[in-house]
């Protein structure tokens, strides 16, 4: 909240501007004078008045007129307006201040006392408005974060739930719901797509010789060879224990094989780290009119016959 509370006074008269400054002066206010309608409309539109004590008779631009164009303007329209003048015995005079919009008038010469009672409301009016803005701004802050909060954890929800907790490759769940887009996305725009099934030959072995923690590391290295082999468009899954398939957008069967080619060989190359461990590799491509599991299942039947013919290596399906 500012520790400033702005009243504007306008008077076009020095020594009315003085007087009435003097009378509330000492109130904790931030005086500001103005000399003219004009004055008043452009410093209206620079602070936020808790109070406006405006003179009805000046020249140019009387109050009155003043205090509509006050009213009709969305930024200053909430400002409090009360009449210091000393002509308002007319009751059409009286019945006009209302209709500017004014919440009250004073004529001259006034009671110092009944002056600072309303401008003392009004202050006070100010404050609590402050308090009341400065508590939706935190509260929106507040809801601002939350809603930011929400939605991260949202995402790291998502995230968590389409992904394998081990490697960190996408899981079958989210495999199965992405290849229908893909095939969709496939015939829509007619680009070739193509699967890549694996499987790590005798992975067995290293889980009875070292244990499960070091095939759980065989399965974590192999995920890395993976990403770093893949493009982004790809899709990379744990297909299931130590299986994985790779969705490959654009992409035709003897380009798919010449990538599951370099997969294989970045595991010969990396041997220590996966503990000598081969993999074998069926490719498919999309047919017209395939669905699916008959893809799926042309490209497991592909893996499963380079396991047959004596693991490491790629079969086409």
């Amino acid at each position: 909240m500012s520790d400033t509370i702005p009243v504007l006074i306008v008077d076009d008269l020095p020594q009315n501007l003085l007087a009435l400054k003097a009378v509330i002066s000492d109130m904790g206010l931030e005086i500001i004078t103005a000399k003219s309608g004009n004055d008043a409309l452009r410093l209206s539109l620079k602070y936020d008045f808790a109070l406006i004590l405006l003179d009805v008779q000046m020249p140019g631009m009387n109050g009155f007129e003043v205090a509509r164009l006050i009213r009709s303007n969305p930024k200053t329209s909430h400002f409090p307006i009360i009449f210091v003048t000393a002509g308002m015995n007319d009751l059409l005079d009286q019945i006009e201040v209302y209709e500017t919009g004014a919440v009250d008038y004073l004529i001259k010469p006034f009671e110092p006392v009944i002056l600072r009672s309303k401008v003392r409301v009004f202050r006070e009016l100010y404050q609590q408005r402050k308090l009341i803005e400065k508590f939706y701004n935190n509260l929106e802050q507040i809801v601002e974060e939350r809603t930011l909060e929400l939605k991260e954890a949202g995402e790291t929800i998502s995230r968590l739930a389409a992904t394998d907790e081990l490697t960190k490759l996408s899981n079958r769940r989210h495999f199965n719901e992405t290849l229908p887009a893909a095939l969709s996305a496939s015939r829509r725009h007619g680009y070739p797509l193509s699967l890549i099934m694996i499987d790590l030959d005798h992975f067995k072995s290293v889980n009875d010789t070292f244990g499960h923690f070091e095939g759980d590391t065989v399965l974590i290295k192999f995920a890395d060879l993976l990403r770093d082999i893949i493009r982004a468009e790809d899709v990379a899954a744990r297909w299931g224990g130590e299986e994985f398939i790779i969705i490959l957008p654009h992409t035709t069967s003897e380009a798919a094989a010449a990538l599951a080619e370099r997969i294989r060989l970045s595991c010969i190359e990396n041997a220590s780290a996966m503990h000598g461990l081969s993999a074998s590799f069926g490719v498919a491509q999309l047919q017209n009119g395939e669905d699916d599991n008959s893809f799926i299942r042309r490209a497991d039947d592909a893996m499963y016959r380079a396991k047959n013919e004596g693991r490491n290596r790629v079969v086409v399906e």
